[in-house]
């Protein structure tokens, strides 16, 4: 393996070690040698590539901001290509916040990020952080008025976004308990299957459903008159 090679792995590691240790535990109750520990590494590993702790805070939460993005490349890739396909990318990409471990983790350090104000200035600052939320927006927008057609109202296209990212989050949680609680018979159930992939088609079925009846709506309203 090349010098460089493994430098790239040595940090790959310790990241990812990172990532695991501070959404566990949080910037505070986290050591530089436990996260060595997990990593395979020596604590000089970490002083040598991000100088100290809050440095290599903060490269972990651009690694975790860096996968984020990547993952949501995937959605806006599809949308010109076939809306309902990059529907389905990102309620995949909402699910892994549960089934994905390391994007599981990547939620939970953002969710930490927002309640331990103690810590804010270790987060990196983004450039251009407006223009990339705005960005977001437009894209999310672009996805779903594909999807409405002429129905694409503001009301609408919020109505959407909201009722399948709530799925997204309430889902995961509800199957997990049945399982556990009622083997899959509980009042909630969705069938014996409870894995990734059938709350992705449930969810994605019910979204069907929804934008249809927008449709049959907004078909069925008449055209204002004008005097």
């Amino acid at each position: 393996m090349a010098k460089d090679d493994k430098a790239s792995d040595v940090k790959e590691r310790l990241l990812m070690a990172g990532l695991k240790v501070f959404a566990g535990k949080g910037y505070d109750g986290s050591t530089v040698r436990e996260i060595c520990e997990e990593a395979g590494s020596n604590i000089a590993a970490i002083n040598y590539y991000f100088g100290d702790k809050a440095g290599f805070y903060g490269a972990v939460r651009n690694y975790a901001r860096q996968v984020r993005r990547d993952n949501m490349q995937r959605c806006w890739d599809l949308i010109a290509i076939d809306p309902w396909q990059a529907l389905r990318a990102h309620i995949d990409i909402l699910l892994d916040s549960t089934y994905n471990s390391t994007m599981s983790q990547i939620n939970w350090l953002h969710m930490r990020d927002l309640v331990d104000t103690n810590n804010l200035h270790l987060i990196p600052q983004v450039p251009n952080r407006d223009k990339i939320i705005k960005s977001y927006e437009e894209r999310m927008t672009s996805l779903l008025s594909a999807l409405l057609g002429p129905a694409a109202t503001e009301a609408n296209v919020s109505l959407v976004r909201y009722t399948y990212h709530s799925l997204c989050l309430f889902l995961p949680i509800q199957t997990h308990a049945e399982q556990q609680f009622f083997h899959g018979k509980g009042p909630f159930s969705l069938g014996s299957n409870h894995d990734k992939t059938s709350l992705t088609n449930y969810i994605l079925d019910i979204v069907k459903h929804v934008v249809d009846d927008m449709k049959a709506k907004h078909e069925s309203t008449p055209s204002p008159t004008h005097a």
